[in-house]
């Protein structure tokens, strides 16, 4: 099944970013951590990693142009999958406008780097024996992902008892 990439907030202030770059085109292969595109939010220019596996099948902002946090970047599927189901489920439509289309003198530009860039906003959390008991009305808070490079916090004081 084919799965939208949102715009991630990169920054607790962020509320749009830019596309600067895109380094990969539509019909290119993809793998978790790939390099998807570059974005600049209001504070500085970040990687955008894929956390999907498949083919780029859709990309809904051009190079250049802005997107809300939570706004539609593309779709990654299976490679010829029906992309168009995945955006109305998200509540999009795609427009030809918007549509990256790929030509024969396209190419990539993919750089070998790594950074953990998610392609959700909540990237599967680590699993661990331990299950914690919570109270009746209780709600799970997990850490955010306050960076695209950001594997783990600190807690450095509770404003809340």
């Amino acid at each position: 099944m084919a799965e939208v990439i949102r715009m991630p907030r990169m920054s607790d202030t962020m509320t749009e970013g830019v596309i600067v770059a895109w380094h990969k085109k539509v019909g290119d292969k993809v793998k978790p951590g790939d390099l998807l595109a570059e974005v600049e939010t209001d504070k500085a220019t970040m990687e955008l990693e894929s956390y999907n596996e498949g083919t780029l099948l859709y990309i809904g902002v051009e190079q250049g142009k802005s997107v809300q946090v939570d706004g539609v970047l593309a779709v990654v599927g299976k490679e010829g999958e029906d992309y168009k189901t995945a955006l109305e489920g998200a509540g999009t439509k795609p427009t030809t406008d918007n549509r990256q289309q790929t030509t024969d003198n396209q190419t990539p530009n993919s750089k070998p780097q790594t950074s953990n860039q998610p392609e959700t906003p909540n990237p599967k959390p680590e699993t661990t024996n331990q299950k914690a008991e919570l109270p009746a009305g209780a709600k799970e808070i997990r850490m955010p992902l306050l960076s695209d490079t950001m594997t783990e916090g600190k807690i450095i004081s509770w404003n809340k008892n």
